[in-house]
């Protein structure tokens, strides 16, 4: 029995990997074959029958080819996968673009912009800031006669600059009354709280220094709801993978990227305890998702931060995983240094 058992472990494991590297049926004759394994065809084919009742394989048509279930990449998964050490190229890539005190907001989003140039698969990665982030510092600067800078610092060291242009000349004393007011409403409070602050400022002034700090509202508000959304990055990689054009069920996935908010949430809670995981088609829940894979890494607690890799089923997760776990160490390492 344990013989048994132990070969049809051999036999699937050769199962999915041939699958995973060309996406073809696997024969017994292939099986059979291969170096090491010392059995007949007679036997390998009755072990893939065993194996096909038991769900981990099955016959995507008549050929005498077999392909694992999402069960059996699983089994797979779980207790056969050889992670290979990451290539040196990757790993200098790793350290040269995510490298220490860069800002969040920029470590994120030139860890997502790396992971799908060297994967060619969807990178997607938690947002960047938490609800409770600071504004540690405000500044209006002067531009022109008609245009102001507006410079707000968070605690993490992200800078929001942006241009705010006005159709009548803010003088020095409008411009002096302006920087006052917002200091006193943002400066070392939480984000959502100082707008609150400066709209109830506003509501007292009139004229210019009242228009002038709507603008600075409106943007603290377009910043706030921006880095509270996912950065996701290679939606056209996805366009451009041979699967694609094969499987008309990966045009869906699309529809969910463009409104995530109920992946993002899975994500964050399939994340919670920091160690890698696995998510095959149907596993995450979502009838959108059910061609693809997601392989999903936290990098920080607190706040809670995640990374992860969407694409096809037939990832190379020996290579990916690898790569997510040091993407997920340097930026963990940027973060709590």
């Amino acid at each position: 029995m344990n013989a048994r058992l132990a070969r049809a472990d051999v036999i699937l494991k050769m199962i999915v990997e041939q699958y995973l590297a060309d996406g073809q049926p696997v024969s017994s004759k292939f099986i059979a074959a291969q170096e090491g394994l010392d059995v007949s065809p007679a036997t390998v084919r009755n072990t893939m029958v065993q194996l096909e009742q038991s769900g981990l394989i099955r016959s995507p048509h008549t050929s005498a080819g077999r392909i694992p279930t999402t069960q059996g990449i699983r089994e797979f998964f779980n207790r056969m996968l050889q992670l290979q050490p990451l290539p040196m190229r990757w790993l200098q890539q790793v350290q040269k673009q995510l490298p220490l005190e860069l800002p969040v907001s920029l470590l994120c989003q030139r860890a997502g912009q790396l992971l799908t140039n060297l994967t060619g698969c969807v990178a997607i990665i938690s947002p960047p800031k938490a609800g409770e982030r600071i504004i540690r510092q405000v500044d209006l600067v002067r531009l022109a006669a008609d245009s102001l800078l507006l410079v707000v610092i968070d605690e993490d060291g992200d800078i929001l600059h942006r241009v705010l242009h006005h159709k009548s000349q803010v003088d020095n004393a409008t411009l002096s009354q302006g920087l006052c007011l917002l200091n006193a409403a943002l400066s070392g409070v939480q984000w959502q709280e100082g707008m609150s602050r400066l709209e109830i400022m506003a509501q007292r002034e009139q004229g210019t220094l009242q228009q002038l700090v709507s603008r600075v509202l409106g943007q603290l508000g377009l910043d706030e709801m921006q880095q509270h959304q996912p950065l996701i990055y290679g939606q056209h990689q996805l366009l451009l993978s041979p699967e694609y054009q094969r499987n008309p069920a990966l045009q869906q996935v699309f529809s969910m990227l463009e409104n995530p908010a109920g992946l993002v949430r899975f994500l964050q809670t399939l994340s919670s305890d920091g160690h890698v995981k696995l998510v095959l088609g149907k596993e995450t829940g979502f009838a959108e998702l059910s061609s693809v894979s997601l392989i999903v890494q936290c990098y920080q607690q607190s706040p809670h931060r995640f990374i992860a890799l969407l694409g096809p089923r037939r990832m190379p997760y020996g290579q990916f995983v690898p790569l997510i776990e040091a993407c997920s160490r340097q930026l963990n390492l940027n973060l709590n240094p």
